[in-house]
C-alpha cells in the first residue's frame, strides 16, 4: 500500500498566496519553498500541508496540481495569477485554512530558499534533495516522474504508519 493523501486544492492555493505575500513571486522559488515546507511538515507532524503530489522534473521538484492546474485554480478560487514565471496574488491569504504547524512549515520552506539569489543556486539546492535525485534517475525518457510521499520521509516507522492511515486523513 502506498502513501496517498487527498489534495486540498484550497489549501494549496492559500499556500502559494502565503508565499507570495511573504515576499516571493517567482514561481520557481515558490515551488521549491513549498516542497521544503511539505517535506518538513510531513516529517515533523505526519501529514503534508496540501496533499499535492510532486514531480521530479529537469529543474527540480514541482507540485503537480499547482503547476499543471494553476489556470483551473485561478478560475475556481480567484487566488493568484501567473505571468511567465512571476506569480501575483490578487488577495490576501485566508488564515483559517492553516494550522499553526502549517504556518511553521511554510516559514521553514520560505527560509530555506529566501536568500538564494539566482536560478542556479535554487536549482543546485533542490537537486540535492534525495527525493528528487532518486526519482529523476528512474525517469527514463520521461520529462517528469512522480515522487512518492515515501521518498519525502526520513523515518521508516512513519512510512509504515502512513501507508495505513494516509488515505483516511483530512488535509
Amino acid at each position: 500500500m502506498a502513501i496517498e493523501f487527498k489534495l486540498n486544492e484550497r489549501k494549496a492555493i492559500e499556500s502559494v498566496i502565503w508565499l507570495i505575500q511573504r515576499g516571493q513571486n517567482n514561481m520557481y522559488w515558490v515551488w521549491k519553498m513549498l516542497f521544503a515546507a511539505e517535506k518538513y511538515h510531513l516529517n515533523k507532524y505526519g501529514r503534508p500541508i496540501t496533499g499535492d503530489t510532486y514531480m521530479a522534473m529537469q529543474r527540480g521538484t514541482v507540485p503537480r496540481w499547482l503547476y499543471k492546474g494553476s489556470g483551473k485554480a485561478k478560475e475556481k478560487y480567484q487566488g493568484f495569477s501567473k505571468n511567465g514565471v512571476l506569480l501575483a496574488s490578487e488577495r490576501g491569504y485566508i488564515r483559517k485554512f492553516f494550522s499553526k504547524t502549517d504556518i511553521e512549515a511554510l516559514e521553514f520552506g520560505y527560509d530555506e530558499y529566501k536568500n538564494l539569489k539566482t536560478f542556479d543556486e535554487v536549482q543546485d539546492k533542490n537537486h540535492k534533495e534525495m527525493a528528487w535525485k532518486k526519482n529523476w534517475k528512474k525517469r527514463g525518457v520521461r520529462k517528469e516522474v512522480p515522487i512518492p510521499f515515501e521518498d519525502f520521509i526520513d523515518e521508516a516507522w512513519l512510512i509504515e504508519e502512513l501507508k495505513w492511515k494516509s488515505h483516511l486523513m483530512a488535509i
